[in-house]
């Protein structure tokens, strides 16, 4: 049996480091595939989940898609740079 190896986007990196300076606790899931999106966050008492896109151009798998258009649990975002995700976050927290 053999495993592909799940790649992520360019800007990852950056933006989990950006999410932590934050002060968010991030979890990588991008090998869980299946449309799974790339990152587990909390913050503010909330659980987010994140897909990260390396610019607005990039597509989501028909998975994905399929995942976000059925999706009934709380926060889940498409973020496609480090200002994005921040904004994620700054919105969880206006909300309490």
């Amino acid at each position: 049996m053999s495993f592909a190896v799940k790649k992520t986007d360019k800007n990852q990196a950056s933006v989990v480091k950006a999410l932590r300076d934050f002060g968010a606790d991030v979890y990588s899931l991008h090998t869980v595939g299946g449309g799974i999106p790339d990152l587990l966050v909390l913050f503010d008492d909330q659980t987010i989940l994140m897909e990260v896109k390396d610019g607005a151009d990039k597509k989501l798998t028909p998975l994905q898609i399929k995942l976000f258009a059925n999706w009934k649990g709380g926060h889940l975002y498409r973020v496609n740079s480090v200002q994005e995700a921040i904004e994620v976050l700054k919105s969880v927290e206006q909300e309490k």
